[in-house]
């Protein structure tokens, strides 16, 4: 199947959205759970309006006897980088990261709640693998550099485990990185290809965006939205 045809753009409006961001690993038997939660965003009205999912697999529960295929040590050193700014002791999974901010889904409290802050627009435009991107902050500083980060997130995956602390569970998975890249900018403007990418027989695609100080892994602003087939 052919992917991404014809140009898409992906928009916001000045109003921060939500970016939900999942570390979680099939050999985590505490994962599930978690995953289901953000699985069920599927059917979510905010969905891409507010709403950004993103589930990152990291690779250190991979020694318990089952290797993670969507894990990557790229994960992993990006949950290291939000516990350092967060002064965090360890990291862990499931780990939920709100915004950058860690999240704990309690009993009752099913959804983060909505920001209100007003950082800018942020504008992508997919053109087959060529990514065209700029971010339009409300209050402009000269000084300052961003980076943005582009993931091609898949949808409807499924694994069969067959060892380690999940054996015999059949996962579903939504949202999951296959690959992301980073790229940093002076004047908040952005162009480039995207990698080649393994799409895991994954039924649909996504994308997902976001843009943060240059430095800082936190998310300022960020966009989503499926990838016409």
């Amino acid at each position: 199947m052919a992917w991404s045809v014809q140009a898409e753009t992906f928009t916001t409006g000045d109003r921060q959205n939500t970016l939900i961001e999942l570390y979680t690993s099939e050999g985590c038997s505490s994962c599930p759970p978690a995953e289901k939660y953000l699985n069920s965003l599927v059917k979510d009205p905010l969905l891409w309006k507010t709403t950004i999912p993103i589930a990152l697999h990291v690779d250190y529960w991979d020694y318990l006897g089952w290797k993670d295929r969507f894990a990557s040590p790229i994960h992993t050193q990006r949950q290291r980088q939000y516990a350092r700014v967060n002064l965090q002791n360890t990291i862990y999974t499931p780990g939920f990261f709100v915004n950058g901010e860690p999240w704990r889904r309690g009993f009752f409290n099913s959804k983060p709640e909505l920001s209100q802050a007003q950082p800018g627009k942020l504008l992508l435009t997919l053109n087959k693998n060529q990514i065209n991107a700029e971010f339009l902050p409300k209050q402009v500083d000269a000084s300052q550099q961003f980076s943005l980060t582009v993931a091609v997130v898949g949808m409807g995956l499924k694994t069969s485990i067959k060892a380690g602390e999940n054996t015999g569970h059949s996962s579903s998975h939504e949202f999951v990185n296959l690959k992301y890249i980073s790229k940093n900018s002076s004047n908040a403007k952005w162009s480039f290809t995207l990698p080649k990418y393994d799409q895991m027989d994954a039924t649909r695609l996504a994308l997902v965006a976001w843009v943060s100080k240059k430095g800082d892994p936190r998310p300022i602003q960020s966009v989503g939205g499926y990838i016409k087939p």
